[in-house]
């Protein structure tokens, strides 16, 4: 069963950021992917300190990228860049951790909601992820999202489907073996 592993840039629960990436997993699982989450505020801040004096949470993050066969990352926008929590998270993992798998970027803003996906795609590809998938960016979101559990706009319901669906296909062949390897 193809992994994808769903990354909250928010570590605020019942953020927008939060439901659009519990629809997103919906979706995903709706297309066949078995789904876990990771709470990247459990992890501590990057200060090169070496790696055996990390705590173990810091494994974990590590342990469930490499696990996965792709991932999907809902991101805020935090004075018109991706949140601090997310960026330092991201810089923990590298190649033997993301290389080759592809990703899909869930942006969600109560402005523009580009500028943190350019910001995540950047670094994701810094780290040998894939973007095979287009973003969906939400930007004014209280206009397209709502207070409730899944996109008042039909737009956008029909954007996540499709690549919670492309994504699962993506994954699924870069596990089978049938995609490029870094």
């Amino acid at each position: 069963m193809t992994r994808i592993l769903g990354i909250n840039g928010s570590i605020r629960p019942r953020s927008s950021a939060d439901r659009a990436l519990k629809f997103t997993l919906k979706a995903l699982e709706a297309n066949g992917a078995q789904c876990e989450t990771f709470e990247i505020g459990s992890l501590p801040l990057l200060d090169g300190r070496p790696e055996d004096q990390y705590p173990a949470a810091v494994g974990a993050w590590r342990a469930a990228c490499s696990a996965a066969d792709g991932f999907v990352i809902a991101v805020p926008s935090y004075h018109g860049a991706m949140p601090g929590a997310l960026k330092n998270a991201l810089d923990f993992i590298d190649l033997p951790h993301a290389g080759g798998k592809p990703f899909a970027i869930i942006g969600i803003a109560g402005g523009d909601a580009e500028p943190p996906v350019t910001d995540v795609v950047r670094v994701m590809r810094h780290i040998g992820a894939v973007a095979a998938v287009p973003d969906v960016v939400i930007s004014r979101a209280s206009n397209h999202w709502g207070a409730g559990d899944e996109p008042a706009n039909a737009g956008v319901k029909i954007a996540i489907a499709k690549v919670a669906e492309d994504l699962v296909a993506l994954a699924a062949l870069r596990a089978a073996g049938q995609l490029p390897q870094p």
